[in-house]
C-alpha cells in the first residue's frame, strides 16, 4: 500500500468536525458563564412573551385605595413587588416592561448593525478615497459621546420609543462600521480571495460570498454586547423623561423617572426596575463573552 493510500485512509477515519459553526456552538453551550446568561435571558424573554399570563394585574390598572398614607406599599403576598405611587402592581409592570426593553434593544442594535456594516464593508473593500472619506466621517461621529448624541437626537425628533430606537441605532453605526472595515481589510488579501480574483469572480460576489462570511464573527459578538448597552441607554433616556410620554407605559427606564422622591419611603420603586435592567444587561454580556470565546480561535486555548 502506498503512502498516499495510507494518508487517505487516516483522513477517512477521522471524525468529521461538523464545521466551524457547529464547533463554535459546542464551545458556547459548554461555557458555564454563557449557559447562565442564556438561562437568565431565556427566562426574561419568556416573561416578556407570556406577560399577559404571568402578570397578576393590568400594568396600567390603578388602585389608589391600596395606598397607605399617600405612599407606596412594599412587597407583600398579594403584590410580590409592591405597588407604585398610583397603586399599580410593580410585578405586572416589570413583566410588560421586558417587552419594551428587549424590543428597543433588538431594533436599535439591528439599525446600527445594518447601517454600520454597509459603511464598513464599502470602506474596507473599495479602499482609497472612499475609505478615507467614510472613516473621517466615522472619526467625527465617534468623537461625540454616544449618550449625549442620543439625547440630542431624541430632543430633535421628540420623545418617544421610536425616537429612542433611532437614536441608539445611530450612535452604534460608527462602532460597527469601524469594526467591520478592519475585519474586511484583514480578509481582503487572503489566499482564497486572491484565488477568486484570479479566476475572474466579480468583486461584489467576492465581497458577499468570500469576505463578509469570514469577517462577520467579531461584528456579531459586538452586536451581542451592544444589545446590553442599548437596553441601558434606553433606560437612561427614559429616566430623563425622553421615553414614552404616557407615564402609564411600563418601560423600565420610564418606571425610574419619578422614583427619586420615593427613595426614603418606597425604595422598591427604584430597586426592582434597576435590578431588572442590571440582570438583563449582565445576562447578555455573559452570552457575548461566551460567544467571543467560541468564535475567536486565539481564545480557545485559554
Amino acid at each position: 500500500m502506498s503512502v498516499a493510500e495510507l494518508e487517505a485512509r487516516e483522513v477517512a477515519l477521522e471524525a468529521p468536525t461538523g464545521g466551524l459553526g457547529r464547533e463554535a456552538l459546542y464551545r458556547l453551550t459548554h461555557n458555564p458563564g454563557a449557559l447562565v446568561g442564556m438561562i437568565i435571558l431565556g427566562l426574561i424573554v419568556l416573561l416578556a412573551i407570556f406577560a399577559p399570563l404571568i402578570a397578576p394585574y393590568s400594568p396600567t390598572e390603578q388602585n389608589l385605595d391600596a395606598l397607605q398614607g399617600g405612599c407606596c406599599p412594599g412587597p407583600s403576598a398579594e403584590h410580590w413587588f409592591g405597588l407604585d405611587e398610583l397603586g399599580r402592581d410593580e410585578l405586572s409592570r416589570i413583566a410588560y416592561g421586558a417587552r419594551y426593553s428587549l424590543l428597543i434593544g433588538i431594533v436599535s442594535v439591528t439599525v446600527g448593525f445594518v447601517l454600520g456594516s454597509i459603511l464598513g464593508a464599502i470602506a474596507g473593500f473599495v479602499g482609497g478615497g472612499v475609505d478615507s472619506l467614510i472613516m473621517r466621517i466615522v472619526d467625527i461621529w465617534l468623537a461625540i459621546p454616544g449618550f449625549l448624541m442620543a439625547i440630542g437626537i431624541v430632543a430633535l425628533l421628540g420623545p418617544g420609543l421610536n425616537q429612542i430606537m433611532i437614536a441608539i441605532g445611530i450612535i452604534n453605526v460608527p462602532i460597527f462600521a469601524r469594526l467591520l472595515r478592519g475585519s474586511v481589510l484583514g480578509q481582503r488579501e487572503n489566499d482564497f480571495v486572491l484565488a477568486a480574483r484570479s479566476v475572474g469572480v466579480r468583486k461584489r460576489a467576492i465581497l458577499a460570498s468570500h469576505i463578509l462570511p469570514n469577517a462577520m464573527s467579531p461584528v456579531i459578538v459586538t452586536a451581542t454586547l451592544a444589545l446590553a448597552t442599548a437596553i441601558i441607554d434606553a433606560a437612561g433616556l427614559g429616566f430623563l423623561g425622553l421615553g414614552p410620554q404616557d407615564p402609564a407605559t411600563p418601560e423600565w427606564g420610564t418606571m425610574l423617572t419619578n422614583t427619586v422622591r420615593f427613595l426614603q419611603t418606597a425604595p422598591h420603586l427604584a430597586i426592582i426596575p434597576g435590578l431588572a435592567i442590571v440582570i438583563t444587561a449582565i445576562s447578555i454580556n455573559l452570552i457575548g463573552d461566551g460567544l467571543r470565546e467560541a468564535l475567536d480561535p486565539k481564545m480557545q486555548s485559554r
